[in-house]
């Protein structure tokens, strides 16, 4: 019997790792620009996904590494933007397949009148 790769530490270190070393690869302009759309929709909605962050940056701002914004998430989490909800909703990005991607809460969502 094959034995499988399974270990909680090694997989949250690996994570940790994957994190760095894809917001260390993508431009710092494309990061500020993310961090603002992020920003944006927070300011437009009470809870989102990330799928709903991306029309709020501008085409104009490119990287070549996209995966940089999950650490561009948890810089909006760290700053007090956002926090992370238990839920969970399907993409709708074609490059997803529709993989689950985590609520997150707006801690500075504001109310239009």
């Amino acid at each position: 019997m094959t034995q499988l790769p399974f270990d909680p530490q090694a997989a949250a270190k690996a994570k940790t790792e994957a994190m760095a070393q894809v917001e260390a690869h993508a431009r710092v302009e494309w990061k500020d620009a993310a961090l603002e759309a992020v920003r944006a929709a927070a300011l437009a909605s009470p809870s989102f996904i990330v799928d709903e962050v991306w029309p709020h940056l501008d085409d104009d701002v490119q990287t070549h590494e996209l995966r940089a914004m999950g650490p561009v998430m948890r810089r909006a989490a760290t700053l007090g933007y956002i926090a992370p909800t238990d839920r969970y909703r399907l993409s709708s990005r074609i490059s997803a397949h529709k993989n689950p991607r985590r609520v997150w809460r707006s801690l500075i969502y504001e109310v239009a009148l």
